[in-house]
């Protein structure tokens, strides 16, 4: 059993790097990589009882203490069985005031499924079902509606002049809209998908970005922006940028 454990961190990797390929995550099966999560999941539990097991025999017979499998073992356990299992508590419980479900937030090391990430979030992963709407998160002006052929997959940029900002929208099924179009605050641009970096069953999300001119490496964290979900009889602030959630509530 020891080889078969001994397997695990390189095949975390493998399904690392595979997850974080555009093209591997799209020509491979939606729920390989969930799978190959849960069978890693039981063998790092399996690993940690293992481990802690011996601990306590050799404390005991041999009075000698190895804390270092056990300490690997625990922080094995907390990023790959305990913080994803928190996310996806969080993935399915809806929340109080029945805003959209928040699955990644800005500069967060983890990512939408809960496994950490090589850099921080530079959006919000904001949840929404499968071939559902996305909206405009504020009116402006489309000037990018295309696939991009990368992590985001199918993306939306839209300026919202004469703020100096533009909101990104990734990981659309489709694409409503054209460059130079003219959208207003709520309406349709695309649908929610899983192109690009492709989110596992029932962690389909929009990764909305907001940036600061046209520099995509000065980015800002959206979520203060946004007060609330869209409502057509509102009326919303014109003297300085304000953003609703790009799904329905």
């Amino acid at each position: 059993m020891d080889r078969v454990l001994w397997l695990a961190p390189p095949t975390a990797v493998l399904v690392f790097v595979g997850a974080s390929s555009p093209w591997v995550a799209q020509w491979t099966p939606r729920f390989l990589f969930p799978a190959l999560a849960a069978a890693g999941a039981v063998l790092v539990v399996f690993s940690f009882v293992s481990s802690l097991a011996r601990f306590v025999r050799r404390a005991r017979g041999e009075r000698r203490f190895r804390f270092f499998p056990v300490v690997v073992n625990v922080v094995a356990t907390m990023f790959l069985v305990i913080l994803p299992l928190m996310h996806l508590v969080r993935a399915m419980t809806a929340p109080a005031d029945g805003a959209p479900r928040i699955l990644a937030a800005f500069g967060d090391w983890l990512g939408s499924e809960g496994y950490p990430r090589p850099s921080p979030h530079r959006g919000v992963d904001i949840a929404g079902r499968m071939g559902t709407d996305v909206l405009a998160a504020a009116d402006g002006r489309v000037t990018v509606a295309r696939d991009n052929r990368d992590l985001c997959g199918l993306i939306i940029v839209i300026d919202h002049d004469p703020h100096g900002y533009r909101t990104v929208y990734c990981h659309s099924s489709v694409i409503a809209v054209r460059p130079g179009d003219r959208v207003k605050r709520g309406q349709r641009i695309g649908a929610v998908g899983t192109s690009g970096q492709r989110a596992w069953p029932g962690f389909e999300h929009v990764h909305l970005e907001l940036q600061r001119g046209r520099d995509s490496r000065d980015i800002e964290d959206p979520l203060p922006k946004i007060i609330g979900c869209f409502d057509g009889t509102k009326a919303y602030s014109a003297d300085r940028l304000v953003l609703t959630y790009p799904v329905k509530c």
